[in-house]
């Protein structure tokens, strides 16, 4: 789970880091000037979004358990909490 967030997160991020080091490096080669230049918040928000999407598209079609198998609900055994399980069909 917190590997997923953390794509989110990242997803999200990217495009703000990218353009804060395109920022750097153009104030570095004196080609910006430092204040004259406000964050593009829209754009920004619009391209972090898409990346989430395509995050979220990539782990529905490409993630998870095959498809198939018998579902074993989670349940008590010996006086411990066993996790819900899928075990694959046999063949």
């Amino acid at each position: 789970m917190g590997r997923i967030i953390l794509l989110y997160v990242l997803a999200f991020i990217l495009p703000f880091a990218s353009y804060l080091l395109w920022l750097r490096f153009e104030r570095w080669r004196e080609r910006l000037p430092p204040e004259k230049r406000p964050l593009p918040w829209v754009p920004l928000v619009a391209i972090g979004l898409m990346l989430i999407i395509t995050v979220t598209l990539g782990l529905a079609f490409f993630g998870g358990e095959p498809a198939g198998g018998r579902y074993i609900p989670a349940h008590m055994q010996d006086g411990k909490l066993v996790p819900g399980r899928i075990e694959a069909e046999p063949k």
